[in-house]
C-alpha cells in the first residue's frame, strides 16, 4: 500500500472533494477516489474529522472511480444529477465543520491512508472544496479550490480545478467601452492546441435561444501554449448591429477540437446597449411637497422603441452610494409613455391615480431634491447622462403660489431640459400631474424659419397658458435677440436678447408684456435676430401672432 509520505507519494486512495456548507436541501458529503488500475474494498475502513469516526460499509471503489459518501443518499440524488456509475454509499458521516475542520481515511488497522485539511477560507458556502491535483498533499491551500464548475460541485467526475490535457476556457466577456468588446480565451489544459475558434451570438429577441440567424462573429483563435491567454477587443457595432437601445445577452463559445472539459467552453454575459440620441427625458419634477408628501420625478419616453429601465440611476449633481437610486425592476416605457419614479410611498397617497399605475417605481435611496435648487441627473445602466435638470425656484411662473407642493412642468418633452423656458408651474388643482399629461403642456410648432404654437395663443387671466416660439436659423451657432412688436411696430415684450443659441431653438411666452400685464387681443409680430458668430452676418425673421380672450 502507497501512502502519503514525507516524499510525498500517492495514496491508494484519494479523498477528492467535500461539501462541508452544502446549499438547502443537499446533504454534507465527502468524494474518495481511486486512482489505480484494480478495485478496492474499503468494508470497515475508517472516515474521520478531528472529534468523531465512523467506520465505512462494505462497498467497492472501482479502479478510477468515484465513492460519494453521505447520510442522506436519497436527498443527494434529489439535490444533484450524478454521472452514471458512481456509487454512493450512506452512512453516519461525521458533521463537517463550517469553519475548518480536517476529513481523514484509515485503513481498519488504523493505518492513515490519506487526510483533508480544509478552512472555509479557501472557499464559500453552497460550493465544494476540490483537489487540484491527485499527487499533491491535500492540506497545500493551492492544492486546494472552490469548484469553478456551474453547479458548484463535481461528485463522481472529474473535479473542476483539476488540469486535463485539452481544455480551452472563454475566461472572460466584457464591455470593455461603450464602443468595444473584448473576450479572453485561455488554454487551461496541460497541452499546447490550435485550430480553436470562437464564436459570438446575440439573443436579438430576447426568447433565451441563440439562432444562426443571431449569430454575430466567427474568429480563430491563435495556438495557445498551457496556461497562456488570448484576448481580442472587438468593435461594438459588430455585435450590436442595427438593434435598438436596451438590455441584450450575448454567449461567446470556444471550439477546440478533442476539448476534455466543456462546461467552460461558452460564456454567457447580460449587457445594455445604450442609445445613440437620448430617448427618455426628464418631464416633470417635486422637489417640494406638502407635509407627508413625496418627492418625484417623471420621465417620458420620447423614442418609437419601448425601453426597459432595468439599471437606470437617478441622483442628483453630488452622488453617493446611498443616494442614488437605482431601479431595480424591468420597469417597460413605451413610446409616449410616462414612468413616476419616487424614493417615498407616500406618493401614491398624496395622488391616488398612481395606485395600479404600471409606470410608477419606487425604490430604496436617501435622494433629497434640495429647495434651494439642485440637478437632478438620469444615467442609463452604462453611466451615460440621458437627461439632466439644472432647476431653481426662479423657474416657478411668479404669478404662481408658493412652490410647495406645486411641481415643475415641462411645456413639451422634446424641449431641452436644461433651459428655464422650458419649464414653468404646474397647473393643476392637485398641484402635480404625476403619471399624467403636463397640466402646462402644449404643442411643438411646425418646422420653418419662426413658427409659433398655439396661434391664436388665448390668454385667460385666472390660468396660466403658454405660446412656445420656435425659430430655425441660417446659423450653426449665433447670438439670437427674439422681441414681440404690435401691428403699428412699438415693442411689446423682449423674449431674450443677445443670447447664444444653435442653428434651432424654441422660446416661451407667458403673454405678457415687459411691464407684467396682460397682452390685449390683437395682431402682433414677432422678430427673430440672429448674428452669426463666425461670418458676422445678421439675419432676421418675422410672423404674425394672434392673441384671443
Amino acid at each position: 500500500m502507497v501512502l502519503w509520505g514525507p516524499i510525498g507519494a500517492v495514496a491508494q486512495v484519494i479523498i477528492n472533494e467535500v461539501m462541508p456548507v452544502p446549499p438547502a436541501g443537499e446533504p454534507e458529503w465527502v468524494e474518495l477516489y481511486n486512482p489505480g488500475e484494480r478495485a478496492l474494498e474499503l468494508t470497515n475502513w475508517w472516515l474521520t474529522d478531528l472529534r468523531t469516526a465512523v467506520s465505512l460499509p462494505r462497498f467497492l471503489l472501482p479502479p478510477r472511480g468515484y465513492a460519494v459518501l453521505t447520510r442522506d443518499t436519497a436527498a443527494l440524488r434529489e439535490a444533484r444529477r450524478l454521472p452514471e456509475g458512481t456509487t454512493l454509499v450512506e452512512l453516519r458521516l461525521p458533521t463537517l465543520n463550517n469553519t475548518s475542520d480536517a476529513v481523514i481515511l484509515r485503513r481498519p488497522d488504523s493505518v492513515l491512508v490519506d487526510s483533508l485539511f480544509y478552512t472555509m477560507r479557501w472557499g464559500r458556502a453552497g460550493v465544494s472544496l476540490e483537489r487540484r491535483e491527485p499527487t499533491l498533499p491535500a492540506w497545500a491551500p493551492d492544492n486546494l479550490a472552490p469548484c469553478q464548475a456551474p453547479a458548484g460541485a463535481t461528485p463522481g467526475e472529474v473535479n473542476s480545478v483539476t488540469p486535463l490535457p485539452a481544455d480551452y476556457a472563454v475566461e472572460s466577456l466584457a464591455m470593455s467601452s461603450l464602443t468595444a468588446f473584448s473576450v479572453t480565451v485561455l488554454n487551461a489544459g496541460t497541452a499546447p492546441h490550435g485550430e480553436a475558434s470562437v464564436t459570438f451570438w446575440i439573443d436579438a429577441n430576447r426568447d433565451g435561444q441563440y439562432t444562426e440567424d443571431e449569430r454575430r462573429l466567427h474568429l480563430q483563435v491563435p495556438e495557445l501554449s498551457p496556461g497562456q491567454r488570448w484576448t481580442k477587443e472587438l468593435a461594438a457595432p459588430l455585435l450590436w448591429g442595427e438593434l435598438p437601445a436596451g438590455w441584450y445577452s450575448i454567449r461567446a463559445a470556444v471550439e477546440l477540437p478533442g476539448d476534455m472539459r466543456r462546461w467552460n467552453d461558452t460564456l454567457q454575459r447580460r449587457f445594455y446597449r445604450s442609445a445613440v440620441s437620448a430617448t427618455i427625458s426628464i418631464n416633470e419634477l417635486l422637489y417640494e411637497p406638502l407635509p407627508g408628501g413625496a418627492e418625484f420625478v417623471e420621465l417620458v419616453n420620447t423614442g418609437n422603441d419601448t425601453l426597459a429601465l432595468e439599471g437606470w440611476k437617478l441622483h442628483t449633481w453630488r452622488p453617493t452610494q446611498t443616494d442614488t437610486l437605482t431601479i431595480a425592476t424591468p420597469l417597460k416605457l413605451g413610446p409616449g409613455e410616462l414612468a413616476v419614479i419616487a424614493w417615498d410611498s407616500a406618493i401614491v397617497r398624496s395622488y391616488p391615480w398612481l395606485l395600479g399605475h404600471a409606470g410608477v417605481y419606487i425604490g430604496k435611496a436617501s435622494l433629497w431634491l434640495r429647495n434651494s435648487g439642485d440637478v437632478v441627473i438620469v444615467r442609463d445602466p452604462n453611466g451615460v447622462t440621458v437627461d439632466s435638470v439644472p432647476y431653481s425656484p426662479r423657474w416657478h411662473d411668479p404669478a404662481a403660489r408658493g412652490g410647495r407642493g406645486l411641481s415643475l412642468e415641462k411645456l413639451h418633452p422634446l424641449l431641452p431640459s436644461t433651459e428655464p423656458s422650458s419649464w414653468s408651474s404646474c397647473g393643476a388643482p392637485e398641484g402635480a400631474t404625476p403619471g399624467r399629461p403636463n397640466s402646462i403642456a402644449i404643442p411643438v410648432p411646425l418646422q420653418g424659419t419662426v413658427q409659433a404654437a398655439p396661434n391664436p395663443f388665448r390668454i385667460a387671466a385666472a390660468e396660466r397658458h403658454y405660446c412656445l416660439i420656435a425659430y430655425e436659423l441660417p446659423f450653426q451657432k449665433a447670438t439670437v435677440t427674439v422681441r414681440i412688436f404690435t401691428e403699428e411696430g412699438m415693442p411689446l415684450r423682449t423674449l431674450e436678447h443677445a443670447r447664444f443659441s444653435a442653428s434651432r431653438g424654441f422660446v416661451r411666452w407667458d403673454g405678457r408684456t415687459d411691464r407684467g400685464e396682460f397682452a390685449p387681443p390683437g395682431v402682433y409680430v414677432v422678430v427673430v435676430e440672429a448674428l452669426d458668430l463666425n461670418s458676422g452676418r445678421q439675419s432676421v425673421s418675422k410672423m404674425p401672432l394672434v392673441v384671443a380672450y
